[in-house]
């Protein structure tokens, strides 16, 4: 068994990626994906994989999956019917959340309703304190009423969620008991087993979504295994994780919660393994898909990480690589708005029925369709195994949708649509830099996704980065990252207490007694049989801040004087300012555990003996149809360089090279795109 096979589910496309781990050969395919079952999408792209490229399904090692039915259950509000327990006086902390307004200045600006209906939030008498210590016991009667009510009312899971169970989980724990005798069959998620840390609304909330998502999650993971077994297929594939990491099915089913960036953490992964592989320690990585618009950043070799952050509006509190989504990629709808505006997304055509130009239905205008319009696509796709795209179809909907009623012409319309989608893509961008300290000028931009290449000159103008870096195999390059992900569990806890007086040896204990605790849930023993590495980080603050910095604290002997120093490095990065004379307060202990497994190579880029310009088509640029060389990617040979404009096709996607640019091939086969000077 010699190939592994990463499968990243988009909204649109469903991406496939085969390495064989003998001679590093690369396979990669792509299908329309199945929202009714993204199984049937998976299964149906290996099968077609393997038949097209001679694989025997005996000879598959290993499946990584990259899902978003975690994500789209809670983005789509089509979760199990959730109920929600906790102590009595705290029913509508998951209503009220939290006291800052979501829109500053929007009178009319609500709060996203929770996963769970007020209805279903319960309370039972209970009481632990701050420092552990049992006020008022789990008052069992009380419970035993609210089981009644929630076996009457047809719940299919229960979260529980107490005051200060991060510290003592015993009323959470004796919940569970009762709940498992009064409701056989529904699942039941304690919020302390999900994140062990303070602040009850972002630890309610956490708990209430894994628990809306996990019998979905767990229901397709059982099916798709079933599926996989009926195709003689590995019918136990290992499932992305939103920190970069895998894990397997079964703990996937029940932590569904930390897969709601699975897809997006995989391109994160790929674009380490290319900033190391070329020797570039600040990255941005942008990945245009069907229907998101996913962007990280890589600083000094390293991605940013965060533990809180939020989906559709709802506090998350796990552990996850700081990915920045918003509604654009080729699917978007271009839609004219009350005051006769131009818009573009955040609704997509998605796969079903998707862009006009496809031919499945679709009626409204989208980025791909404007593309199309353009010159910048060919009328003849190799996506998805070989696609006619509707160029008159795509004209008309631009024509009737937008252009007639903006009074422009179609070609003027569709280019708007791509205007108004990169503004919303550039603003993606400058969230996750300009607001966070970092001069987009120092970094270069790693653009993918199907879409992606498409963009990436034009972003990287806008935001001020020198270049673009399109790998090699942008279209798919999710998927790859899949391939390159490690086994990954991650252990966090509240643990309160002032830096400068904190014992350097008792810190060092917290430490590995919470990778103790992952590594026995990454199956690596209590007694460490299985080789693995730990990282070590620390959320800060200083004493009366609400927010906290994340810091490393590298291996060895702890020293507080160095991680006073981080800490002050990333406030004055991230504020402009710090304060060293004010004390810093720990919040949070933070462990990382990695299994030790033989890394993925980089299979070498291997250009085809053919010529690389394959023709010649109008494309619109800067208000007019220029005549533009189209090449073969895969036959430009390293140290290649091709002024703009110029298109540059490939089966996962299309490059745009601007008028005033060039693209040079690296040795490792990425296209790098760079301004040439104005004359």
């Amino acid at each position: 068994m010699t190939w592994r096979i990463g499968i990243d589910t988009g909204g649109t496309f469903t991406d496939l990626v085969g390495i064989n781990s003998a001679d590093g050969r690369l396979l990669f395919h792509k299908v329309h994906s199945t929202p009714h079952d993204p199984g049937e999408a998976l299964c149906t792209g290996v099968r077609q994989l393997c038949a097209r490229e001679g694989v025997a399904p005996a000879a598959i090692a290993l499946l990584i999956h990259g899902s978003t039915v975690a994500t789209n259950a809670v983005l789509e509000r089509k979760g199990a019917r959730t109920a929600f327990i906790t102590t009595a006086g705290f029913r509508d902390v998951l209503v009220i959340q939290r006291q800052n307004r979501p829109r500053l200045y929007d009178i009319r600006g609500r709060r996203p309703a929770p996963v769970v209906p007020r209805e279903l939030i319960c309370e039972v008498g209970e009481r632990i304190l701050g420092d552990g210590t049992v006020e008022t016991p789990l008052a069992a009667p009380e419970l035993a009423a609210v089981i009644e009510r929630l076996r009457a009312a047809r719940v299919e899971s229960v979260a529980v969620g107490f005051l200060n169970s991060y510290v003592n989980p015993a009323h959470e724990l004796a919940a569970r008991d009762q709940l498992a005798r009064g409701l056989p069959g529904v699942k039941v998620c304690l919020s302390h087993e999900v994140i062990r840390s303070q602040g009850e609304y972002e630890r309610f909330s956490t708990c209430a979504l894994n628990s809306y998502v996990q019998p979905k999650m767990q229901g397709y993971l059982d099916r798709l295994c079933g599926q996989l077994r009926a195709a003689g297929l590995p019918d136990a594939p290992f499932i992305m994780k939103s920190n970069g990491g895998m894990t397997t099915a079964a703990v996937a089913g029940e932590r569904s919660v930390e897969t709601l960036l699975s897809g997006p953490a995989g391109g994160v992964v790929a674009g380490l393994r290319l900033a190391a592989d070329t020797g570039r320690a600040n990255l941005i990585t942008a990945d245009v898909g069907g229907t998101s618009f996913d962007v990280s950043v890589i600083h000094g070799g390293r991605p940013a990480y965060a533990s809180r952050s939020e989906i559709n509006g709802l506090a998350l509190n796990v552990p996850m690589v700081d990915i920045h989504t918003v509604g654009a990629g080729g699917g978007s709808i271009g839609w004219i708005d009350a005051g006769g505006a131009l818009r573009a997304g955040p609704q997509s055509a998605g796969a079903v029925p998707g862009p006009v130009c496809y031919g499945r239905g679709g009626t409204e205008p989208t980025v791909t369709d404007a593309n199309l319009v353009l010159g910048r696509l060919a009328a003849r796709s190799n996506l998805a195994g070989g696609m006619d795209l509707d160029l008159a179809a795509a004209r008309e909907a631009v024509r009737v949708r937008l252009a007639d009623r903006l009074n422009l012409g179609v070609e003027e319309a569709a280019e708007g649509i791509i205007r108004v989608v990169n503004a919303r893509m550039t603003a993606a961008i400058r969230k996750l830099t300009v607001e966070r300290g970092h001069d987009p000028a120092q970094f270069s931009l790693c653009i993918f996704g199907g879409a992606g290449p498409l963009h990436g000159a034009e972003l990287a103008e806008e935001t001020g980065m020198a270049e673009v870096i399109v790998p090699v195999l942008p279209g798919v390059f999710s998927a790859f990252g899949l391939l390159l992900s490690e086994m990954r569990e991650e252990q966090m806890q509240t643990w309160l207490k002032p830096l400068a007086g904190t014992d350097a040896a008792e810190l060092a204990a917290r430490f590995d007694a919470l990778a103790r605790e992952a590594a026995v849930r990454l199956g690596a023993g209590a007694d460490g049989a299985r080789r693995h590495r730990v990282d070590r980080r620390l959320q800060l603050r200083f004493q009366g801040q609400s927010h906290t910095l994340a810091v490393d604290v590298p291996a060895g002997p702890i020293g507080l004087a160095a991680v006073a120093a981080q800490f002050h490095a990333a406030h004055r990065r991230l504020y402009g300012y710090t304060f060293e004379a004010d004390p810093i307060e720990i919040v949070t202990v933070w462990a990382v555990v990695t299994l030790d497994t033989p890394p993925t190579p980089t299979p070498p880029y291997v250009p085809a003996a053919r010529p690389s310009r394959i023709g010649e088509r109008p494309v619109y640029l800067e208000g007019r149809m220029v005549p533009t060389p189209v090449h073969d990617r895969f036959a430009l040979v390293p140290g290649t360089v091709i002024a703009g404009p110029a298109i540059i096709e490939q089966p996962d996607t299309t490059t745009l090279v601007l008028p005033h640019q060039h693209a040079a091939v690296d040795p490792q086969g990425n296209l790098v795109l760079r301004s040439r000077p104005r004359t």
